[in-house]
């Protein structure tokens, strides 16, 4: 439960730029009274998920913008932190079509030493810092509006994943209580609840998009099944 509490705080505290400070101050004001709330760990979990709706498209947007700036001015921060031996290197990384993307992934692990590793560690998060300041203040400034344009295409992308997660749950209802069914698509949607607030993987939207029609040939399949354990009924009488 603690570890819980302790993501809450963690997604409290890095909201992104701009973020609607009348929502913050209601996550902070649920946030300081968990503690003393004697609440259980499913419901610590949905005030979690509820911010997470909120917070989901700011997010998104923001890492659109990060992810452009690493790509184009990363390696600014990053090169002059590293010392002359694994400056070189990386620039051999890079001669074999590796990149700083990689380096963040692991997939750029076999081709350094452990030591190597260690020192890119630090100065991967090193850099990071410093491109979150930059970004975030470029996205206060500069780019304000077009980090709103994103926001606003993601909100959009949320209202499409509201949906399928409701054709899901209109599923449920159809099914009988207890049913294995039942039980696979709740977990399914509480999955992907999780995605959106550091309580899981990262959402998978289109796997969202493709959920209603996997569960629907899940049901015809578990159907199926069921009616190979039906012992066949032969009236010889009537025959």
């Amino acid at each position: 439960m603690q570890s819980t509490i302790k993501l809450f705080w963690h997604l409290y505290d890095h909201l992104p730029p701009l973020f609607p400070e009348e929502v913050a101050l209601e996550m902070k004001n649920e946030l300081e009274n968990l503690d003393q709330s004697g609440l259980s760990l499913e419901k610590i979990e949905n005030k979690m998920i509820k911010f997470g709706y909120e917070i989901w498209p700011w997010n998104q947007a923001y890492k659109h913008f990060l992810d452009i700036a690493r790509d184009q001015v990363g390696e600014h921060f990053l090169l002059p932190q590293m010392s002359p031996g694994l400056h070189k290197k990386y620039l051999d990384f890079k001669v074999y079509g590796g990149g700083l993307k990689d380096l963040e992934t692991g997939r750029a692990a076999i081709f350094f030493t452990p030591e190597e590793r260690a020192e890119l560690c630090t100065e991967l998060v090193n850099m990071r810092v410093q491109l979150t300041d930059y970004v975030s203040r470029d996205l206060i400034g500069v780019n304000k509006n077009k980090y709103f344009e994103k926001i606003e295409e993601y909100e959009k992308l949320l209202q499409k994943i509201k949906s399928n997660l409701d054709s899901l749950r209109s599923m449920v209802v159809k099914e009988e209580a207890g049913s294995v069914l039942a039980g696979e698509i709740n977990s399914k949607i509480r999955d992907f609840e999780h995605g959106l607030c550091l309580l899981g993987t990262e959402l998978d939207y289109e796997a969202v998009c493709q959920a209603p029609d996997f569960f629907a040939g899940r049901k015809v399949e578990l159907s199926r099944l069921r009616g190979i354990h039906i012992p066949m009924q032969i009236d010889f009488f009537n025959s």
